[in-house]
């Protein structure tokens, strides 16, 4: 019996170290998500900062990016970099965590903070 229980708590403890390092893998980069109402926007991590573009809105926007742990993240406006047809944008904090990894990409799901708003969309690693 103590031998199964040994082997069940190296194997959880595997599995919660893969899904670690696999979110590690998509901390940072350049990314594409394709969303069905504003078209592909691209989006550029680094371990402070997002930026955001949206070439359908013709905005582009700075995020603060605070990991609060190793997939969920805090992302907070910034500044707004671009927004050629004054579009309204105001303050903002969105909760999004990775909830499935891929090879090259992830599923992500985001939640506005003092909001309803809720959005799963998948982000594709570009080079």
């Amino acid at each position: 019996m103590k031998i199964f229980l040994t082997i069940i708590l190296f194997i959880s403890c595997l599995t919660a170290f893969g899904q670690s390092t696999s979110c590690e893998k998509f901390k940072t980069g350049n990314f594409k998500m394709e969303d069905p109402i504003t078209g592909v926007n691209y989006i550029s991590r680094d371990k402070t900062n997002q930026i955001e573009s949206i070439p359908s809105l013709k905005v582009k926007v700075k995020l603060n990016v605070e990991w609060i742990d190793s997939c969920v993240l805090k992302l907070t406006l910034n500044e707004i970099l671009e927004n050629e047809d004054d579009l309204p944008i105001s303050d903002f904090i969105l909760i999004s965590e990775i909830i499935e990894i891929k090879e090259n990409s992830y599923i992500m799901k985001s939640k506005a903070e003092d909001s309803d708003f809720t959005m799963t969309r998948e982000y594709t690693l570009i080079e």
